[in-house]
C-alpha cells in the first residue's frame, strides 16, 4: 500500500497537467497560442474591416447577452482593425444535446448575402446542469474536463458555436462566454491552435488583404483555413458543408 500511494498520486499529477495544458491552449483560454506584441505592432494589418456575423440565439439568450460578448470580442478584433458586426439571424430552441448537432444544424444553412460568419449562442438547459455536474465530478476525480465550451467547422472555418451561458466557479476559474468568443473568433479568421501566435498574425492580414483582392466576392469578408485554403465567394464556402 506504501509504494502505490505515490504511483496514485503521480498518475493523478498527470492527468491534471494534461488537463491544464488542453485549457491553456485549446478551448479555455482568450487566445490560441502566447501573445507577441511586439511581433504584432510590427504588422501592418491597413484599415478597419468589418466582419458581419449572423447570430443564432438559443432560448434564454437574449441580445443583451449577444452585444456583451461582440463588445469584448471588438476589444481584441481592434489590435487587428477588424471589427465582428453581430446580426441576430434567428431564435430557436437546440436542436440538439451535444455540441455537434449543433454544428450539423449549422452545416444546412446557407450564408445568405449579409452573412460572412454563422455564431450560434448557446444557452442553458436542466440537461446541461446535470452534465455539468457530472464532467466535474471526472474533473475532481482523475484531473480530465470534458466539457466542451465551443467548436469552429474545419473545413472554412465560417461556422461556430460557444457557450454563452457558464454558472459554476469552475467553469469560470478555465474560461467565461467572453473568453471563449474571443477563442473561436481566431478560428473563424483561420487561425489554428500553436504555441506561439506569429503564424495567427500572419494569417489575419493575409485574410484582410484577401478581402481587398478583385476575386473575392464584392461585400463578402472571405475565410481562410488553418491549411491556407482561400474562400473567396459565399457560394465557395456553402459547397464545401
Amino acid at each position: 500500500m506504501f509504494s502505490s500511494f505515490p504511483f496514485l498520486i503521480s498518475i493523478r499529477s498527470f492527468f491534471f497537467l494534461i488537463s491544464f495544458f488542453s485549457f491553456s491552449f485549446g478551448g479555455g483560454c482568450t487566445t490560441i497560442g502566447i501573445p507577441d506584441s511586439s511581433q504584432r505592432n510590427a504588422m501592418d494589418f491597413g484599415q478597419i474591416a468589418e466582419m458581419k456575423v449572423c447570430t443564432i440565439l438559443e432560448t434564454g439568450v437574449s441580445e443583451e447577452d449577444m452585444n456583451e460578448l461582440f463588445d469584448h470580442w471588438n476589444d481584441e478584433l481592434e489590435l487587428y482593425t477588424l471589427k465582428a458586426v453581430p446580426y441576430v439571424y434567428g431564435k430557436m430552441d437546440r436542436p440538439g444535446f451535444m455540441g455537434q448537432s449543433i454544428l450539423t444544424y449549422l452545416y444546412n444553412l446557407k450564408l445568405e448575402p449579409g452573412c460572412d460568419r454563422i455564431l450560434y449562442l448557446k444557452g442553458r438547459t436542466w440537461g446541461d446542469i446535470v452534465f455539468e455536474f457530472f464532467t466535474l465530478g471526472i474533473f475532481a476525480g482523475i484531473g480530465i474536463k470534458l466539457e466542451i465550451q465551443g467548436a469552429v467547422d474545419s473545413e472554412t472555418h465560417s461556422r461556430g458555436y460557444i457557450k454563452s451561458k457558464y454558472i459554476s466557479t469552475l467553469q469560470l476559474l478555465f474560461s467565461s462566454p467572453k473568453s471563449t468568443l474571443v477563442h473561436e473568433g481566431y478560428h473563424l479568421l483561420g487561425c489554428g491552435h500553436q504555441l506561439f501566435m506569429e503564424e495567427c498574425y500572419v494569417t489575419i492580414r493575409n485574410l484582410k488583404n484577401l478581402a481587398k483582392d478583385q476575386n473575392t466576392e464584392q461585400g463578402f469578408f472571405p475565410t481562410l483555413t488553418s491549411r491556407g485554403q482561400k474562400f473567396q465567394t459565399r457560394r465557395k464556402v456553402d459547397s464545401q458543408m
